[in-house]
Parts: structure tokens; sequence; C-alpha cells
């Protein structure tokens, strides 16, 4: 008779510890990941009209004839080598401001003393995300503007590019705005801010087939 009580006793702990090892892995199947990418991925969605919306904030894609909302430059468009490049912010109520370059996006701020939403194209695939979310790169890359930073959606991205352009660094989203604060003193000295129409039209004459 013991003898079977102690089989029972075995058997019975046998099925506990393994129905406690699929609650276990139950668990850590449903557990979210928190990489930067995946969170970005959830706060961007399409709507019906395939408009990009993220945060709840509605993005739009430049006209054929937009102009920097700061410099008056032509805009690119994402189907431009160059548009890699192009930011865009919405205003406290709710227009859409483009710009050339992000640099033109954070002296817009300056200029007119108002905080944007700002966001700017991934690198890599040209979508839109937050300037906060991502991961800046400078570097000698060619940008409307002459400022040189590219962005990416996470820092395994910006790291196999700056893997294969030497010098390029990852940096701060306050780099970009300490050059752009200083392109902006240098307009109060006279003249366009910081950068002058011939500047603008060497980026046009000398854009190649990488970007940079």
């Amino acid at each position: 008779m013991k003898y079977r009580l102690g089989i029972s006793a075995l058997i019975a702990m046998s099925l506990l510890t393994a129905c406690g090892n699929t609650e276990d892995e139950a668990k850590k199947e449903k557990s979210p990941k928190t990489t930067a990418s995946t969170t970005q991925t959830e706060n961007q969605t399409k709507d019906s009209n395939g408009t990009t919306v993220v945060d709840g904030i509605t993005l739009k894609e430049p006209a054929k004839d937009e102009v920097c909302a700061f410099c008056n430059m032509t805009v690119y468009q994402k189907s431009d080598e160059m548009g890699a490049f192009t930011a865009q912010a919405v205003d406290k109520d709710g227009k859409n401001l483009f710009f050339d370059d992000a640099g033109c996006m954070l002296n817009y701020e300056r200029k007119h003393d108002v905080t944007l939403d700002k966001y700017v194209r991934n690198y890599d695939d040209k979508s839109w995300m937050k300037l906060d979310d991502a991961v800046v790169v400078k570097g000698d890359i060619k940008t409307p503007m002459h400022y040189g930073f590219a962005y990416f959606k996470d820092d395994a991205s910006a790291k196999a590019f700056t893997d294969k352009h030497k010098g390029a660094k990852i940096v701060k989203v306050s780099d970009i705005d300490d050059v752009a604060h200083e392109k902006y003193k240098a307009a109060n000295g006279g003249g366009h801010h910081g950068d002058s129409k011939e500047d603008h039209k060497d980026s046009e004459e000398h854009s190649d087939n990488s970007g940079h």
C-alpha cells in the first residue's frame, strides 16, 4: 500500500512540474519585445488612405513644388535620392511643415520660438520616424544643406552604415542643433542662414548614387 502511495505522489509531482514549465514558456512567448525598432513599428500605422500615422500624428508627403519652410529651398521627394534627408514637422494647429534638411527644422523652431513634433526619414527605406527616436549618424554625407547627418531606425542599422563609411559616427540629436545654431548665428551677420543658394545648387549637381 505504501509503495502505491509513493508512486502516486511521484506522478503528481511530475505533473505539477510539467505544468509549471508550460506556464513559464507561455509567459515568455507573451512577453513584449523592448527593442527600439519594435516600439516604432507599434507606434506607426497606415490609415485607409495609406497615410503614415505616428503616435496619432498624421504625416504627409511633400508636394512636387514643396519648398523648405525655413530656407525656401527645394524639398526633395521620397523618390529622390536626396529625399532621405527631407524632414517634416507638425505644429500645434496640425499643419504639416517640410524642410530640406533637419537642421532647417530646428532653426525654424528657433526663429519662431515654437516647439514642433519633429520627424525625419529612415535612411534605409525613407519611412518617417520621430527625430527623438532616430539613431543619428554624422559623417562625410552629402545632404541638401550640408548638415551631414543621416538617420536610422536602430543601432544595428546605424552601425552597418558607419562600418562602411570611414569617419562616420553615431551622435546625438543635440549635435544637429549645435550645427544648426552656428548656421543661424552666421545668418545674423548677413545673408542666408549659413548656407547660400549656391550651396544648395552644389548639392543638386553633385548628388550621386550613394547619397553621400
